[in-house]
């Protein structure tokens, strides 16, 4: 965690906790025969115990877990998220669709900054995302792509095997860190499908349709009832919605930069 988080994140003492979290070695003969370790919460273990070099990407998933769960003061959509001078995109995804690997790369641009490659945080009944900043999650491919974007920042070792394949997580950039309390306004919605060796494609969204597909990402709509209803309506009525397909993250980078912001 030294490596990956700023000192002054972790030597935060006299902050309050918002949840109590760990991970631990199993117990009995798995401390000593192919230990494994578990993700708890308050004492309780909603995951299956991991090998031990799955220890500190557990530990990510675990607080993404924790905060879809237990954050209901937020309508918390699964998606990627990066702001410009304020003006926040949101990639609503599933896994796959390659939204942290978009994510990733414009967080490296200039002017770029991170506020989540997993949760978008809506405040409710408005477009304002609060950040989640913490390290990037980064699956097989794109774990090389990153490193050649960032040669100089600091990664996790990777986990191999894991549930999601070969995983390591990224630290974002200083300036993501220091912005970790400023939200941003959404400006536009895009979902993103990864398509290799296609030129990209961009379909612009029918607010209904838009509504539908962002539905089906949002995590606690049912939990937030009205109220997640309102907000989601809010977003749709003030921002725009698009899919892109794309094989090159720098088209994308230019279309919204030109067209969007």
């Amino acid at each position: 965690m030294k490596k990956l988080y700023p000192h002054y994140i972790l030597e935060q003492n006299n902050s309050p906790n918002d949840y109590y979290i760990s991970v631990k070695h199993g117990s009995g003969i798995r401390k000593y025969i192919r230990p494994q370790v578990v993700f708890e919460h308050d004492g309780d273990a909603p995951f299956k115990p991991v090998p031990e070099n799955h220890a500190y990407a557990s530990f990510e998933w675990g607080v993404n877990y924790v905060v879809s769960n237990f954050a209901q003061n937020y309508l918390s959509i699964h998606a990627g998220v990066v702001a410009k001078n304020d003006k926040a995109i949101i990639f609503p995804a599933p896994p796959g669709s390659g939204k942290s690997t978009l994510t990733t790369y414009l967080m490296a641009q200039k002017g770029w900054r991170l506020l989540s490659d997993e949760m978008s945080l809506l405040m409710p009944e408005s477009r304002e995302v609060t950040p989640l900043v913490k390290p990037v999650c980064l699956k097989n491919n794109s774990i090389d792509l990153a490193r050649s974007w960032f040669p100089q920042t600091s990664f996790s070792t990777i986990a191999t095997a894991t549930v999601k394949g070969n995983v390591a997580h990224l630290s974002p950039p200083e300036s993501s860190w220091q912005q970790r309390h400023r939200p941003a306004l959404a400006t536009a919605v895009i979902f993103p499908r990864y398509s290799p060796s296609k030129s990209m494609e961009i379909y612009k969204l029918d607010k209904n349709q838009a509504f539908m597909m962002l539905a089906e990402n949002t995590i606690n709509l049912t939990l937030q009832s009205q109220l997640g209803f309102n907000t989601l309506v809010e977003l749709i009525e003030n921002t725009l919605q698009f899919e892109v397909h794309y094989s090159d993250v720098e088209e994308v980078k230019d279309f919204i930069e030109q067209d969007l912001l």
